[in-house]
């Protein structure tokens, strides 16, 4: 059996998962300190929250670094995908941190409305980022192109 594992692309979502745990939370908890309560387990009141808009942006930053460093965008976008249950996951950590540990935290995800369009609204936000970098990966890949032909043309001698 022959197991091949590159490392740098697990080296990206690693760098992306730390990214999340210290800046994408860092900077929710940060705005709103030890007051934030189950607004941590629901991040959909946050993310679209005018006061923290900032960390939807800081979440679709960290997918596009992530994706678009990528050789082959379908790694990207799947990495995107696995960045949800990891979002969810980290956010359930950061909730025990602040408040105490609760294991009955993990099922309002899958027993309340909030819970879906929370689990909704962090994969659209992942997909539709890691779609636009692929977008813009294959948009540069093909400015390369042109610049390499132009590049490489030599012009008749008279």
């Amino acid at each position: 059996m022959n197991l091949k594992i590159e490392l740098s692309r697990q080296t990206d979502l690693i760098i992306s998962i730390l990214a999340i745990y210290f800046v994408f939370f860092g900077y929710i908890c940060n705005t709103y300190g030890k007051s934030i309560g189950f607004y941590l387990i629901f991040l959909n009141r946050i993310l679209f929250n005018p006061t923290s808009y900032l960390s939807s942006l800081i979440l679709a930053g960290i997918v596009f670094f992530m994706v678009i460093r990528e050789d082959f965008f379908q790694y990207g976008i799947r990495n995107a995908i696995w960045l949800t249950p990891i979002v969810l996951g980290l956010s359930c950590i950061w909730f025990w941190i602040i408040n105490g540990f609760n294991i009955s935290i993990v099922w309002l995800y899958f027993i309340t409305l909030d819970g879906w369009i929370t689990i909704l609204s962090i994969l659209g936000i992942n997909i539709t980022t890691a779609l636009l970098a692929s977008y813009v990966k294959l948009l540069l890949l093909k400015r390369k192109k042109e610049l390499d032909k132009i590049q490489n043309f030599k012009s008749p001698k008279i």
